[in-house]
């Protein structure tokens, strides 16, 4: 729905003399910033831009060409000390898992929404410990940037307490988390009750392996209308109503190692899920590479990964968004690069080759390029 003209009689702007007093106060206002140096160091804002080119080829379905743009604007500032805030303005609409717009509907305008609005807190008397709480980027590892519970975009809300120790070349670090996903007004709320633990031992200046573990339990899922759409499951399995037909009890474990070759890591993990409320197709999994990293002008990039997803291993919603059109039960390929062309500039490339559904009879390709420009401001 598009929205309403807005009102351009007269009285609705603002007078020249109005006009000039606005401005008085603003460049007064940004003066005494200014002035005041402790404050300003204490502010910190960074942006991003991306252009996006994206073929879609999906088995069945018209090839779908479109142009998509993201734009996300942030600033963090220090209370005190010990406390932060963070907030961050992003295009998109409501969806959990991203913040793109397609471009192309009448030269409509754009939404914009609430990405991030978070406060971190440490304490002196507790070195390591932080507690968080808001709408806050993911606070669980993710074994070599994998999707395969949490989709790159998903920033959930509620909070964590995260604990970080090391000890020579040994570092511990245990995140809890209680996120809200649904409230609702007459029946019980869902939410979920995770905690995540990893180990990292660092071999070597040049090379370290890490591993860990995660329980990530969804409370009131099972016999739910789906979260976020409540006509779409993502893959998951539905009973006769369109709601959830299982629980949703994750059980992850996972493994990575990184060596340096000169300047250039070399990444290669491994992801596993079960879902432990589902008594079949209940297994998801990925292994892949990483290599190189875009940092400077002519540094480089590549990964590759391959997984499957078995329908009700994870919740559909929140998984990648981009493998296989978003959400479960399918298998595939993901192949990307990116180079650094100048600074804060790098056009990157992701290209999936994916099945969705894993009975053979129901299977259907799908096939997707991404093509970014990706610009960024500090």
């Amino acid at each position: 729905m598009k929205q309403s003209e807005p009102d351009r009689s007269p009285c609705c702007g603002l007078s020249a003399w109005a006009k000039r007093v606005a401005t008085a106060i603003l460049l007064l206002t940004f003066s005494q910033a200014a002035l005041a140096g402790e404050w300003w160091e204490n502010v910190k804002i960074k942006g991003d831009l991306r252009y996006r080119h994206e073929l879609i080829d999906a088995e069945g379905k018209p090839d779908r060409n479109r142009q998509r743009i993201r734009a996300r604007l942030g600033v963090s500032g220090k209370v005190n000390d010990n406390m932060s805030v963070t907030i961050q303005f992003a295009t998109g609409s409501d969806d959990p898992v991203s913040t793109n717009q397609t471009i192309g509907d009448g030269f409509s305008s754009k939404n914009v929404v609430l990405d991030l609005a978070y406060f971190e807190a440490e304490s002196d008397a507790l070195p390591g410990l932080k507690l968080t709480a808001g709408k806050f980027k993911n606070p669980f590892h993710k074994p070599g940037k994998s999707e395969l519970i949490w989709d790159s975009d998903w920033n959930p809300e509620g909070g964590t307490v995260t604990l970080s120790r090391k000890h020579d070349d040994i570092a511990l670090t245990l995140v809890g988390a209680g996120l809200y996903v649904e409230e609702r007004k007459t029946t019980a709320d869902s939410y979920i009750a995770a905690g995540q633990g990893m180990l990292k031992y660092d071999i070597d200046d040049k090379s370290n392996v890490a591993a860990g573990a995660g329980y990530f339990g969804y409370v009131n899922a099972k016999g739910c209308d789906p979260f976020f759409d409540s006509d779409d499951s993502f893959g998951n399995s539905v009973d006769t109503l369109g709601r959830y037909a299982n629980g949703f009890d994750l059980i992850e474990l996972f493994a990575e190692g990184t060596h340096h070759f000169e300047d250039i890591p070399v990444t290669m993990m491994a992801d596993f899920v079960t879902n432990t409320s589902a008594d079949s197709l209940n297994t998801g999994w990925l292994v892949g590479l990483r290599v190189g990293k875009t940092k400077k002008p002519g540094s480089w990039a590549f990964r590759y990964n391959y997984r499957e997803v078995k329908k009700d291993a994870v919740l559909g919603t929140f998984t990648d968004s981009d493998f296989r059109g978003g959400g479960t039960d399918a298998k595939g390929h993901e192949i990307g690069g990116a180079v650094q062309v100048m600074k804060n500039a790098a056009i990157k490339a992701s290209y999936f080759i994916n099945k969705v559904g894993l009975e053979e009879k129901s299977q259907k390709d799908f096939n997707r390029l991404q093509l970014d420009l990706q610009l960024k401001f500090k």
